[in-house]
């Protein structure tokens, strides 16, 4: 379930600076007569109810029947300088009902979340060539390679890559990206400070994409995730590490064997090796689109959106460890999407399908308070994982009215976390892991 791009709070007074710093520049120049201002807002609320969910073991996910229910708002000031300069500004704030499984829990977490979103950035643009451009941007600012996404997919700059958990929602960037466009080629060079923790490490991505023929358009990236580390005993932890929550499992047992079977000590007890690894990896991404009506004079009474195709696939790391990483085809999800024909009644129909193989837990807890990059080996829900669904869905619907509403709704079976951990929602264990488990929303949105 798609919500507001989330930025660390450090963003706000940092960038806040920078944009007045752009304000009083221009304020100072001789070109302020030729300074343009645009404005821009939207509000929106939702609510559904999750109809059915993996209870888990001690009923500590049983989100069965519960309602869930959210709302935000966003303004943002776009101030162009000259034909060069740009600078942007976006504040805004969600607020999210965390619908809490057990009853046990009822009393020890709070029944709200809220959420302050901040955007800031400044802009270079200069023509190159006959038909080309570069960008430079450095801020904060939303990120999205995949604009036919509606749920699934975004797998290059979203999650980790050990221990290859799946996160929903839109994505932004703290620190800068280079742009190149000529033509139907685009290429994105992208410098981000990461905000899951361990934050401020940073992580250096290439995406490019290409129009090959009219409607079809293919797409590339790589993700050298937390290539520098801030701390590398956070990024990379030995086995002592440990996190709110005792979520400390930062290797993986190895039992010691030889050609006579298991090795043991003097005692008789197995002698068991213990294998470290690292946050950090390598993510590679491959995606398509694909118009059909691009292929005939005039699309008749097919809406814009009608019959497109898409997917997306990504390796999430390519190094193997022992037992839970020794298959890379586990480690790739692949999703495809379709817009079925609504001829203009609706802005799209779509759906979704994900299939992910993986056999770990999909619970990123452990990664983002304890630093382990493997799932959790003390999850009791863990056994049951060797029979858990591979395949996700969602169907997504939108129609505008009136120029400034877009009403929406979504039917899915995805990576939703409705209870979050500790008050951030995108961290914790999924509940929905099994093919009868599903939820539905309903959103109304006003923009300008």
């Amino acid at each position: 379930m798609r919500q507001l791009v989330r930025v660390p709070y450090r963003t706000m007074g940092i960038f806040l600076a920078i944009f007045v710093i752009v304000l009083l520049g221009t304020a100072t120049s001789q070109e302020t007569d030729g300074l343009k201002l645009e404005y821009h807002g939207a509000g929106w609320t939702q609510f559904g109810k999750i109809e059915h969910s993996f209870t888990g073991a001690d009923n500590s996910n049983d989100y069965n029947k519960n309602w869930m229910q959210s709302s935000g708002s966003k303004i943002s000031l776009a101030v162009q300088v000259d034909s060069n300069w740009n600078a942007d500004l976006a504040l805004g704030v969600l607020q999210a009902h965390l619908a809490r499984g057990a009853i046990g829990q009822v009393p020890h977490w709070y029944p709200f979340w809220f959420g302050f979103n901040a955007e800031a950035s400044v802009t270079y643009s200069h023509p190159v060539f006959a038909d080309g451009k570069i960008q430079l941007i450095l801020g904060s600012f939303p990120y999205n390679y995949n604009p036919d996404v509606k749920n699934l997919g975004l797998y290059l700059m979203q999650g980790y890559v050990y221990p290859g958990v799946l996160e929903s929602g839109f994505g932004s960037v703290f620190g800068g990206m280079a742009r190149y466009r000529q033509g139907e080629f685009s290429n994105e060079l992208i410098l981000k400070s990461e905000d899951e923790k361990p934050v401020y490490d940073l992580s250096l991505a290439d995406v490019a994409s290409y129009q090959i023929l009219p409607g079809f358009t293919l797409g590339a990236g790589v993700n050298f995730y937390r290539l520098i580390s801030q701390k590398s005993s956070l990024t990379s932890p030995d086995v002592e590490c440990g996190g709110i929550g005792g979520h400390g499992d930062c290797f993986i047992p190895d039992t010691a064997k030889s050609d006579t079977g298991v090795v043991r000590d003097a005692a008789g007890n197995p002698i068991v090796n213990k294998i470290t690894g690292t946050l950090a990896g390598t993510k590679l991404m491959t995606r398509f689109h694909f118009d059909p009506k691009a292929l005939f004079k005039g699309r008749g009474p097919l809406g814009e959106n009608d019959l497109i195709i898409y997917g997306e696939a990504a390796v999430l790391g390519l190094k193997n460890y022992k037992f839970v990483y020794d298959d890379v085809f586990r480690r790739i999800p692949v999703m495809v999407g379709f817009n079925f024909p609504v001829f203009g009644y609706l802005d799209f129909l779509s759906l979704e399908v994900e299939y992910y193989a993986s056999r770990n837990s999909s619970d990123n807890t452990g990664a983002a308070w304890g630093g382990a990059w493997v799932a959790l080996q003390n999850d009791p829900d863990l056994a049951r994982y060797a029979t858990r669904d591979d395949w996700k869905w969602s169907l997504n619907a939108a129609r505008t009215l009136f120029g400034h509403v877009q009403a929406s709704a979504q039917l899915a079976n995805d990576h939703l976390r409705p209870g979050g951990s500790h008050d951030i929602p995108w961290i914790g264990k999924e509940a929905l892991r099994t093919p009868s488990d599903w939820y539905w929303t309903c959103k109304v949105a006003y923009y300008f």
